[in-house]
């Protein structure tokens, strides 16, 4: 099976997140696009206010009724770190060829991960772009591209960020056109974002 890899903290996942993941999909022709939560992302531990299994809950409930899109805990119950390359070589001894699909923004940290030439050794890794957003300018894209030969491709992705969507949350505004519905009530019921320091 052939399938897109597609981690963050999603912390809160948003619209933004799943038509990316869907529209690698259709582009790359995966059978699958599975979102992974990261348990413990060890470059963003200061970010993070959602506990990963409030960030694996409200991923189940964005894509519930998408087809082709999947939810995984590997990384949410795995201790220590969660580094992409051993997400990567446990789902191909699953079987799987893989394909890492990822924003600009992991892009561009992607010196600072946990032995980034080994990945691209297992597999292919490929950017996601919005429409007008020019990461081949930038002087880390450039540098990775350089190393790695990566692939970019342009995804139907709107503008938005989790960041975005916490701090909106935090000043008592509406994320509804942001988020999906489910995730939106959930994130209401319990209150997730609204006391933020």
């Amino acid at each position: 099976m052939f399938v897109g890899l597609f981690g963050g903290t999603f912390d809160p996942v948003h619209n933004g997140h799943i038509q990316a993941a869907n529209s690698a999909r259709r582009i790359l022709k995966l059978d699958k696009v599975i979102m992974i939560p990261a348990g413990d992302p060890y470059l963003k531990r200061t970010e993070l206010v959602a506990s990963p299994k409030e960030r694996y809950h409200m991923v189940s409930l964005a894509i519930q009724k998408i087809p082709f899109l999947e939810v995984s805990d590997i990384e949410i119950f795995r201790s220590g770190p969660s580094y992409t390359l051993d997400t990567v070589r446990e789902l191909k001894r699953n079987g799987h060829e893989v394909i890492v699909l990822l924003g600009t923004d992991s892009i561009i940290e992607m010196d600072k991960w946990e032995d980034p030439d080994s990945l691209h050794s297992e597999c292919e890794v490929v950017g996601l772009t919005r429409p007008g957003f020019q990461i081949d300018k930038s002087k880390p894209y450039q540098s990775r591209q350089r190393k790695y030969s990566l692939r970019t491709i342009e995804v139907n992705s709107p503008a938005i960020s989790s960041t975005k969507v916490r701090n909106l949350i935090q000043n008592g505004q509406d994320v509804t056109e942001l988020v999906p519905q489910g995730v939106n009530e959930y994130i209401q019921k319990e209150k997730l974002y609204h006391l933020l320091a």
